[in-house]
Formats: structure tokens, sequence, C-alpha cells
């Protein structure tokens, strides 16, 4: 990860959120998206943890729970780089506790699953839930 690289003559390790990096993230590209400050990062986290906690253990539709994690992850953008690795990874602690296999977003999916965190975003968790979906029976008919 590029967090794991010197950049500017100091180094910056892996693990550290924004706040203690101190950068700003806006994501353009068909949409612009100002993620969380970097001062209200670890707040932000802390939340994100407590609350996903709760909703594993209650929530019974596995689906709506990994997209309500996967956009709050994804749109607190925590670290200078890896987050999306690690978004899709965490999101997918619901659907593995439910035998589901975990996220998996081909390459073809790349402008869907952009649309869809945007579509999220808005209130519409449906094609971001499809996005998944979709990944998963990719990647079961890969694997068959």
């Amino acid at each position: 990860m590029k967090t794991c690289q010197f950049a500017d003559f100091r180094l910056t390790p892996g693990g550290k959120t924004r706040t203690e990096t101190k950068k700003t993230v806006v994501v353009a590209g068909a949409y612009v998206i100002q993620c969380c400050p970097f001062s209200e990062v670890d707040t932000e986290i802390d939340y994100i943890c407590r609350m996903s906690r709760q909703w594993i253990k209650t929530w019974r539709n596995p689906f709506a729970t990994a997209s309500w994690i996967h956009l709050t992850l994804v749109r607190c953008h925590p670290f200078d780089d890896g987050n999306g690795r690690l978004v899709r990874l965490i999101s997918s602690i619901p659907l593995l506790r439910h035998g589901y296999p975990p996220i998996s977003i081909s390459l073809n999916q790349r402008a869907d699953y952009y649309d869809a965190i945007n579509k999220a975003f808005e209130g519409d968790h449906e094609p971001l839930i499809q996005c998944m979906l979709k990944g998963m029976q990719e990647t079961i008919a890969s694997v068959q």
C-alpha cells in the first residue's frame, strides 16, 4: 500500500488514519464526493464500529447491513490508501456470518459499483446490493 512508502522524505506507516496524516480527500470522477473531514475520521470510525456491531447482531438482512457498513466506511475514507479493499472486507462480515461469500467487485462492474455507491448515499441501497450479488455470482461461476 502506498502509505507504507516514503513520501516527501517522511515515512507514513500503514494503519494511520487521515486524522493523523491530516489529508483531505475528494473523490473526483463521474461524481465529486467530499469525504469525511480528516479531523472527524476517528470519531466517525468509532461510530461506524459501534453501530456495525449492533446491526450485525440485530438486523436480519445481511445485505442491508453490508450495504450500510460499506456506504458509511467508503464515505468516511479513513486511510490514505487501501480504503476500497478494507471497506469490501469489513462489509463482508455480515454476509460471511450468514453463509454468503465475501463481496467481490470485478473490473467490469467498476462503473456500476461507483454509481451504486452514490445512489446508496442518496438513499437507494438496491443498486449497491445488486452489485454485491452480481459480484458474488461472477466469483462463484469463475470458481466452478
